[in-house]
């Protein structure tokens, strides 16, 4: 195509040499609104320091976000 070649987003690769499209790399995603220039990510990590608080008719869960978001 016109202009110059760009490195594919981070995450994602391309079999060949001049792709006008690159995939996810195993264990990576893009969503389907997103651009296909967009990075692909992965899913989240487990939340951490997960507390749980039980009264007599409900339940609170709190956590810390997880290490890798």
């Amino acid at each position: 195509g016109e202009g110059p070649c760009s490195p594919c987003p981070p995450n994602s690769r391309t079999a060949s040499g001049a792709a006008m499209v690159c995939t996810c790399r195993n264990g990576f995603f893009r969503a389907d609104t997103d651009p296909a220039d967009s990075a692909c990510t992965s899913v989240p990590s487990a939340p951490r320091n997960v507390i749980s608080n039980v009264n007599e008719t409900s339940l609170v869960l709190e956590w810390s976000e997880p290490q890798d978001t």
